[in-house]
């Protein structure tokens, strides 16, 4: 058969299916409905279906990519939202090229450790098939039960699509609790040689959630692929919640996503979720965007999080509104007493001397640090938040997100306290009498000679300054644009 139109009641369905295959592994008939208008002829009879329906499955196969598992009756509901249904075939339909809808989410899962076990076990192919097998199959097959599509997007980086929020974290959640554990297969299984075992160790899984916007678009490249700001911010996502837990499990999630799992009714069918609280971790900069992103908390050892929450928000509404004055700094302090008093252990080890530290001890020097501040001993509580933040960074366990924002106010304190000084200094050496009094500054004079002794007294000196308060106000909001601090994603 050369031609569709040769059909006839006595033609040969195996002939006439062999003839649109062919058409079909050309790319003359890439679309479904370019399919159905070429065979018109068939559409009339039982037989003539039955070939469509095979056609539309190696169509599916060749060119629908990424999609090429979707069909109604297992992905119903994504198959809805993508899919342009024909009004004659319920089995078929073609992909939409752009869609820009709300009930839409993106994931993408990061495999911790793949890359050092097929480096160890680059000469154990059984090992090797065995984690490729755990991609493909099992990872497809519990995603598909909850009606999400999954696919390897490269050697460790799944990449899934759902029509629902709750489902895809769902998913998430679950691959992260079975891939957290070590599984043996014990030999002449699977194709390997009696008396051998085959062990997996446990992954960790990072992952990034987004989705749920009604203008944010998804683009279905012609060979099936996806892209679009919902790929690109999942993307952006994942590899933050990577940079944040090299080595356990993270999910991040866009508010969206966090809206429309805590207003998910009843947890029957997704019970991972009905103890999965969310930490506002603030604004994190992309690429020319800022989003607000949630944490998700999930661990039962990691559940204490959530108790800074409210101290979090704080400092990052002052942040936002560069309260660099005052208010950054108390909320600074008030974080990480908070982060002292929740830590499930706590004990830290000064770098000089190896001396242990407790909580208690801990706690004090944070809020002398404040007491300090509000001294107007600018200096003295600066240098206090930077050993406190360097302390807090060597806690086992601390909340990363914390110290990370901790990390960036306590160096813009630094550049404030800084540029204070040269300040407060410039005011000292245009009129010294003004400030230390004619009996002083005589001295003061002599002394600046002697950089120990003159180091000393200047600082004393600055203490006396009567504008230190209007001074600290005025460089503190010259600073704070420059300062810039926000948490960027490095992706």
């Amino acid at each position: 058969m050369k031609d569709i139109r040769e059909h006839g009641p006595g033609s040969s369905p195996y002939e006439t299916l062999v003839h649109i295959e062919d058409k079909i592994m050309a790319g003359e008939l890439r679309t479904f409905q370019a399919l159905k208008s070429y065979a018109r002829v068939l559409i009339d009879s039982q037989r003539g279906k039955v070939i469509l329906k095979r056609a539309f499955e190696l169509q599916r196969q060749l060119y629908w990519g990424f999609f090429r598992d979707l069909q109604p009756s297992t992905y119903p509901a994504l198959w809805n939202q993508v899919v342009l249904p024909d009004p004659d075939f319920d089995f078929a339909g073609d992909l939409k090229g752009y869609m820009s809808i709300p009930d839409i989410y993106v994931g993408l899962l990061d495999i911790h450790g793949y890359t050092r076990f097929c480096r160890e076990n680059r000469n154990n192919m059984s090992q090797l098939d065995l984690l490729d097998r755990m991609i493909h199959e099992e990872v497809r097959a519990m995603a598909a039960k909850n009606g999400v599509l999954s696919r390897r997007a490269r050697g460790d980086e799944i990449l899934m699509l759902a029509a629902s929020a709750a489902d895809l974290a769902e998913t998430a959640l679950a691959l992260m609790e079975h891939l957290s554990k070590p599984r043996r297969l014990t030999g002449g299984k699977d194709g390997q040689a009696p008396g051998t075992d085959l062990l997996l160790p446990p992954f960790q899984l990072s992952a990034g959630l987004a989705g749920g916007q009604k203008y944010t678009p998804l683009v279905v490249t012609r060979d099936g692929d996806l892209s679009g700001d919902i790929v690109n911010t999942a993307a952006r996502l994942q590899a933050r919640a990577t940079r944040l837990s090299p080595h356990r499990n993270r999910m991040l999630v866009t508010s969206h996503v966090q809206q429309k799992l805590a207003s998910a009714n009843g947890h029957q069918k997704h019970p991972h979720l009905a103890e999965v609280k969310y930490l506002n971790t603030g604004s994190v900069a992309f690429k020319g965007t800022s989003l607000l992103v949630f944490d998700a908390v999930f661990l039962k050892s990691e559940a204490w999080r959530m108790d800074i929450q409210e101290d979090l928000e704080e400092l990052c509404a002052s942040l936002e509104k560069g309260m660099w004055r005052v208010k950054l700094f108390e909320d600074a302090v008030a974080l990480i007493v908070r982060l002292a008093k929740c830590a499930p252990t706590f004990s830290i080890r000064r770098r000089e001397n190896g001396a242990e530290i407790d909580a208690m001890e801990f706690i004090a020097m944070a809020r002398k640090a404040g007491e300090l501040f509000a001294g107007e001993r600018f200096e003295q509580a600066v240098a206090s938040l930077g050993e406190l933040v360097d302390l807090l960074s060597a806690l086992e366990g601390v909340d990363e997100v914390a110290l990370e924002y901790l990390v960036g106010i306590a160096e813009g304190y630094a550049s404030i306290g800084e540029a204070f000084a040269a300040k407060v200094d410039a005011e000292i050496f245009t009129n010294p009498e003004a400030v230390l009094g004619q009996q002083a500054k005589g001295s003061f004079t002599t002394l600046r000679k002697h950089c120990e002794l003159y180091g000393e007294l200047l600082a004393k000196a600055r203490l006396s300054v009567k504008s230190r308060k209007a001074n600290w106000y005025k460089v503190a909001d010259e600073t704070a644009p420059a300062n810039g601090v926000r948490i960027e994603s490095r992706k």
